[in-house]
Parts: C-alpha cells; sequence; structure tokens
C-alpha cells in the first residue's frame, strides 16, 4: 500500500496535479482509503466501491492463508484458469445481467493481467495482508462517499460503517447491484459520481474558495 501511495504520489507530481478527487473500487478502495490516511493533503474527496478499510484482526490471519493459496495457484495454473474461477464467484454474477458480450470482455481484460503480478498484489495488498485503518479514519476530513452494491452484503455493512467513521462521509446502496457496481450499473453508478462530485465542490467552496479554481 505504501510503495502503491508513493507511485501515485510521483504521478501525480509529474502531472502537475497538486490535489484531486481520488475513486477507487475493491482493492483500489482500500488504496484510496491508505491515500486518505497517508497523504490527505493530495485529496479534493474520496469515493469508494466495494471497500473496506481492513479486517478485524481475528479475521486477517485465514485472509492471509487464503490470499497465499490462491496467489500459489495463479503461479502454478496460470492465469486463464484463475480468470475462469474468479468469473464464477458469486461477488460478480451480477455482471452476466449485462449480457454474453459484456461478460466476454470483461474475461478479456482480465486475462491482460500478468500472473506473476497478480500474485504478488495479494501477497502485498490483499486485505489479509493489509493494515486496519478504522482507527485512522476519523482524521480524514474530506469529503467521502461509500459505495455499495444492494446485492454485496458484507461490503453494505463495510459502507454504512466507513459513512459512521469519517467525519463527512456518507453511503449509497445501488439497488439491484452486487460487487462491481460501476460495471453492472454504470448509468446509476454516473448519478452517483455527479452527486458526489457536486458535495464535494459545495463542501470546498464553503471552506476555500480557491480549492477549486
Amino acid at each position: 500500500m505504501d510503495a502503491c501511495t508513493r507511485d501515485l504520489v510521483a504521478l501525480w507530481d509529474e502531472l502537475g496535479v497538486e490535489r484531486t478527487h481520488l475513486v477507487g473500487y475493491s482493492m483500489g478502495g482500500r488504496l484510496a482509503l491508505h491515500i486518505a490516511t497517508r497523504r490527505p493533503e493530495r485529496l479534493l474527496s474520496v469515493l469508494t466501491i466495494g471497500a473496506h478499510a481492513g479486517l478485524d484482526e481475528d479475521a486477517r490471519e485465514g485472509r492471509r492463508r487464503g490470499d497465499e493459496a490462491l496467489a500459489e495457484r495463479i503461479e502454478k495454473q496460470g492465469m486463464e484458469s484463475f480468470v475462469d474461477y474468479w468469473g464464477s464467484l458469486p461477488l460478480f454474477a451480477g455482471l452476466e445481467r449485462r449480457g454474453p458480450s459484456y461478460v466476454a470482455q470483461v474475461r478479456a481484460d482480465r486475462l491482460q493481467n500478468h500472473a506473476a503480478g497478480l500474485a504478488c498484489s495479494l501477497r502485498g495488498m490483499g486485505a489479509g495482508a493489509m493494515e486496519p485503518l478504522w482507527d485512522e479514519l476519523p482524521n480524514v476530513t474530506v469529503p467521502c462517499t461509500f459505495v455499495a452494491g444492494q446485492l454485496d452484503h458484507g461490503y453494505v455493512a463495510s459502507a454504512r460503517r466507513l459513512a459512521s467513521t469519517v467525519p463527512n462521509g456518507r453511503f449509497e446502496i445501488v439497488l439491484r447491484a452486487g460487487h462491481a457496481v460501476h460495471q453492472e450499473r454504470p448509468d446509476a453508478f454516473a448519478r452517483v459520481l455527479a452527486a458526489h462530485l457536486a458535495m464535494a465542490r459545495a463542501v470546498g467552496a464553503s471552506t476555500s474558495s480557491s480549492t477549486l479554481d
């Protein structure tokens, strides 16, 4: 998480981005929360989709073992076997509502990943490896919106918990969606994102008129 944070900050510096709105999905959502606690001065707002701020200690060890087993499976069996397994998880069943051509597109995109890199991401950034951030989140003062699909029950609970933990937090539950809200119901997610940005701009205008110039 720290290495990815440094990479992202280096990219912003290269592009001349001083502060930005940050949106992250799943592991990317956990990274967004990590950045919010480590480099809050670079952010205007945060929106996460299907994310949490780390597992409770009694659940972390089991998840670490599971992530290690999955990483080894990816290294031994390759990407195609993993992608077929990953796509069959109930977590992503909602993608099927987009039709077979869209599911095929998502599968092709997933196959572009590299086995070694994916295994490393599980070992270094998996939910079991991630240091929990719950105790640090009350210090995050930028506007935050936490999004979850109605059918993604565990992450609905996480979105509610996140919104109650940060000072300027809110949650949005997207109906008839699972884990990949932005892919399953892109139009609904676009409306959520637009509302979030409007809210963030209003908060920014009330605190510093120069922030969004």
